[in-house]
């Protein structure tokens, strides 16, 4: 009788772990409990027949599941540049993951300020968001300042078997465009952490960045795409109110890498960025979807917020390409770089 019971406590227990495994599988928002800002991001999580994978914000993260425990391992940049590892270690219960935030396998204060120890939870991601309190585009016009935090700053993505061989030959020394004060694109002009001005008058919206003194047009009065419209940094946009964000999507943009990292955009890419406002109308957040299928299996996921500050000043951004070739010059590398052209974006 007592191995009878045993026997079916330990099936109980069996059939129980794997209903808790399960139901992992699907789509989550990662939110992560820090002293300063909050990280934000989209967990993805698929069984296959050689076990569970998993994405966060797009990119592969190395996952372990048993019975209602998980770890995941995010990979990212922090400010300073440097390399890290998230590992997030939770617990599922309830249809909601709770678990503890550390950092792994950094150099000396890389980590982010402030993580280690952090709370997480992840809860299942709802595709259509509550609406927001944009009621007209000019709700958004203004000079909006950087915020820390939000983004996971994911380093590596999904990249095509093609995209994998290109970037295998990056030299970001010789390659990367800001350092020859050539525009590093629309990507880099959203999430980097400089502050902007957006202007919403007569049917679009200028968006003018302090990086590089991009600027940008974004059509709201419905128009469609021309006919013809060469390819550029900065590509062609449209905009539209869509539930309470304003949504923008941009194609047409010239090749160019995503980041530091030097993952590479394709001139076939389109990119989706959803503007929200906060209740207060002082904080701007937006999520950036690139979609680029030659060079991700996956669309790479970006998340940034600014605060509104109508005073700050937007400064000239002064680049002296001269001294990045003076440089190459000096050093004798400037057959190297001339070289490299067939395959520099």
């Amino acid at each position: 009788m007592r191995l009878i019971l045993v026997a079916l406590l330990t099936f109980s227990f069996g059939v129980h772990a794997h209903a808790d495994e399960s139901e992992f599988s699907g789509m989550w928002m990662l939110d992560v409990k820090i002293p300063a800002e909050p990280l934000a991001g989209l967990l993805e999580i698929e069984m296959t027949d050689d076990g569970w994978i998993a994405w966060v914000e797009g990119g592969p993260a190395p996952v372990t599941i048993e019975g209602n425990h998980i770890e995941i391992l995010v990979d990212a940049r922090d400010r300073q540049g440097f390399l890290f590892q998230r590992k997030l270690v939770g617990i599922l219960e309830n249809g909601r993951i709770d678990g503890t935030l550390t950092s792994i396998d950094v150099v000396e204060s890389a980590a982010e300020f402030g993580e280690d120890g952090s709370s997480w939870s992840a809860e299942a991601f709802v595709k259509e968001p509550p609406s927001q309190p944009v009621q007209d585009i000019s709700e958004l016009s203004g000079t909006w300042v950087p915020l820390r935090g939000v983004d996971f700053r994911k380093w590596t993505m999904a990249l095509t078997p093609a995209a994998k061989e290109w970037h295998a030959g990056y030299d970001a020394r010789m390659d990367e465009p800001q350092k020859r004060c050539i525009s590093p694109g629309l990507y880099s002009a959203v999430t980097w952490s400089f502050p902007f001005e957006i202007v919403a008058a007569n049917g679009k919206v200028v968006m003018l960045y302090e990086a590089f003194n991009l600027s940008r047009r974004v059509f709201t009065d419905g128009r469609d795409d021309p006919d013809f419209f060469p390819n550029s940094s900065m590509g062609y946009s449209t905009g539209q109110l869509i539930n309470g964000e304003f949504v923008i999507e941009t194609t047409l943009v010239t090749q160019t890498v995503r980041d530091f990292n030097g993952e590479p955009i394709s001139e076939n890419a389109s990119m989706t960025e959803r503007y929200r406002l906060s209740d207060d109308g002082q904080r701007l957040s937006v999520v950036l979807t690139l979609d680029d299928p030659d060079n991700y299996e996956r669309a790479p996921i970006r998340r940034r917020v600014w605060t509104r500050q109508d005073d700050a000043v937007i400064y000239p951004f002064e680049c002296d390409p001269d001294s990045f070739f003076r440089q190459l010059f000096n050093e004798g590398r400037m057959q190297e770089y001339i070289d490299r052209t067939p395959i520099r974006p």
